[in-house]
């Protein structure tokens, strides 16, 4: 094997051929150009002839990027959830491609990939948006470093910006209680849903997914099954993630609100009769149908107001269900199995700010054990 350097005359820069051998009786050579200088493009032939004898050389792809990701999706898209997939593909078609598409796999660079992540810093996305776009393309090229279609995955050591970690908003025990009393009250078919989270701590798409079949009235518990997706569009098999699909036990005063609560659903379908559709929801329209989760944003925000509670996402009902239970001294292994969370140092890390509490108190109740 031998190999070469030159400089071409037209555009003054330097490039170099390397001899890979006779392949069907044909020769084949390998061109790197674009160096600036003879030494640079030296440099380059000693790597690629050092690759090339330990066996670690790979011949540079002429697909672009935008080529490689398409197929790569398509495999990928079979291996992770559906509602992972929609987002893949919604930060693979609106953010990477347009921005990454049209470079060739081959010619990709740290440079490249720095630049993408200040675009999108500069258009003002948050964090976790850049960082999910992000984890596609690390993703995409670490598979294409194992296929050993590129040598490397220039997309290791990119540094993304930090996550500055938002204040949680939950309720103390008062605005949980008001906040239920005025619910209540309210004649639609929402306050199932807010009640079910301030109590379970479910996700909204398992909450809105939830059969009558998937709860045991005679055991207390109910199995997460299936999800309602985002866009309320189809149900999905299973939960978020492995650790999702759970039994959730349930306390004496939600069987109850459920048992009267299903006792409603069969009036309202005995009226209705076959103009009601039976998805056998436990949370749905007066017809049967799912609920629109941007309704029920609307809702929560109306009762919000009227409650005069301060203000927090759905998602939140969930998070002051597990503090709730903290500061009530509920085990957290058993909070972290409550929420399906896949291990304990999740629940840790986003409960975190309950713990100082939690040591306060228990310093407290210790003092109360000694009298001198």
């Amino acid at each position: 094997m031998a190999g070469s350097v030159h400089k071409d005359k037209k555009s003054g820069k330097w490039y170099y051929m390397l001899e890979l051998g006779t392949f069907n009786g044909k020769r084949k050579q390998k061109k790197k150009s674009g160096f600036k200088t003879k030494k640079e493009a030296s440099t380059a032939l000693v790597e690629a002839e050092n690759e090339f004898n330990k066996g670690t050389f790979i011949e540079p792809t002429k697909s672009l990027y935008s080529d490689y990701l398409n197929d790569w999706f398509k495999g990928k898209k079979t291996k992770i959830a559906k509602q992972t997939a929609t987002v893949y593909e919604h930060h693979i078609n609106t953010k990477i491609i347009p921005k990454l598409g049209n470079i060739p796999l081959a010619k990709l660079t740290p440079l490249h990939l720095d630049n993408f992540v200040n675009e999108l810093v500069a258009e003002g996305l948050a964090s976790a948006t850049i960082k999910k776009s992000f984890e596609v393309i690390r993703s995409s090229l670490c598979y294409a470093r194992d296929l050993e279609i590129v040598n490397r995955n220039v997309a290791e050591k990119i540094k993304l910006p930090s996550n500055p970690k938002q204040e949680m908003k939950v309720w103390n025990e008062d605005e949980f209680n008001q906040f239920i009393k005025v619910a209540k009250k309210d004649t639609s078919n929402y306050y199932i849903v807010f009640y079910l989270a301030l109590m379970t701590g479910m996700r909204q798409g398992e909450i809105l997914g939830l059969r009558w079949s998937d709860i045991d009235f005679e055991n207390e518990i109910l199995i997460i099954q299936q999800t309602l997706s985002h866009d309320g569009k189809e149900f999905l098999k299973g939960g978020k993630t492995k650790s999702s699909r759970r039994s959730i036990h349930l306390s004496t005063q939600t069987l109850e609100t459920l048992k009267k609560h299903k006792k409603t659903i069969l009036e309202n379908k005995l009226k209705l009769g076959s103009a009601y559709i039976d998805f056998d929801l436990v949370c749905c329209t007066e017809t049967g149908t799912p609920l629109n989760p941007s309704n029920i944003r609307r809702k929560l925000n109306a009762l919000i107001k009227i409650a005069e509670v301060p203000k927090i996402r759905f998602h939140d009902l969930r998070h002051t269900h597990a503090t709730m239970l903290l500061l009530k001294g509920v085990n957290i292994k058993v909070i972290q199995e409550r929420l399906g969370h896949s291990n304990i140092k999740v629940t840790l890390d986003v409960y975190s700010h309950v713990l100082p509490t939690m040591q306060s108190e228990a310093l407290k109740k210790l003092d109360s054990l000694i009298s001198i």
